[in-house]
């Protein structure tokens, strides 16, 4: 369906258990990556949502809550369009709010360099080899607050990135707070969020949440424009071929 510039289809998706039928509006015309973040972020929340349902149904009980803000100290990978997304999230604060917000990706960014990660995590190319795991824990350890998180809630949660959203646990929320993680219990939730990294024909590339400010002074200007279904068969493609 195309109405007021914006076309309208429902995408019949099966992601390991889970089948969901989800309706996705995007541009019809064509548009940055940007602008079809919104639709992505709809097709992430009807399949979790899907995954909350078959946990519930299962007996369990997902025990995140507002104000329970230990996983929000975990290194957030986002991809590039989904930084460009946020770059814009934060423009659009007020002047008073953008500074505070600000200042907090400021002190993130200083609090890496010191621990020798920072550049590592902006630039695949100086990681020397550790895998996500080892840079997820080395992160993790210095306990640094995600710069949107206010009162151990999240500021941005309407616009919070898509791993965020694919994050879930059953068992007690304290037990998230632990260095190593012992006895956290995750929903399985597919990892679609995976596949928005090469949306722009980056292969496979992300970095931190927390060094958002830093990467938007050193990343490439893109210009690529496809039409919105165009960007929604891209991502169900690459979805598909993982």
């Amino acid at each position: 369906m195309v109405d007021s510039g914006h076309v309208t289809a429902t995408l019949r998706l099966a992601v390991g258990d889970i089948r969901i039928a989800h309706p996705v509006t995007v541009p019809a015309g064509p548009v940055p990556a940007t602008a079809v973040v919104p639709a992505l972020q709809g097709l992430v929340n009807a399949v979790v949502a899907e995954a909350e349902d078959q946990t519930e149904q299962a007996g369990k009980t997902i025990s995140c809550r507002k104000g329970c803000g230990a996983c929000c100290r975990q290194l957030v990978p986002i991809s590039y369009t989904e930084g460009e997304n946020l770059l814009a999230v934060i423009d659009a604060l007020s002047d008073s709010r953008r500074a505070e917000v600000e200042a907090r990706f400021a002190e993130a960014n200083v609090a890496l360099a010191r621990a020798g990660l920072r550049d590592m995590l902006l630039d695949p190319q100086k990681r020397a080899g550790k895998t996500d795991r080892e840079l997820s824990t080395a992160y993790f350890a210095l306990g640094i607050p995600c710069p949107f998180l206010e009162e151990e809630s999240c500021s941005i949660h309407a616009d919070r990135p898509l791993v965020c959203r694919e994050y879930l646990v059953t068992s007690p929320a304290e037990r998230c707070a632990g260095p190593a993680q012992e006895g956290v219990a995750p929903v399985p939730v597919p990892k679609i969020s995976l596949t928005a990294r090469g949306l722009q024909d980056e292969a496979d590339t992300w970095f931190p949440l927390a060094l958002l400010t830093a990467w938007s002074r050193t990343r490439t200007s893109r210009s690529l424009r496809r039409t919105g279904p165009e960007w929604v068969q891209r991502f169900l493609t690459k979805l598909g071929s993982r």
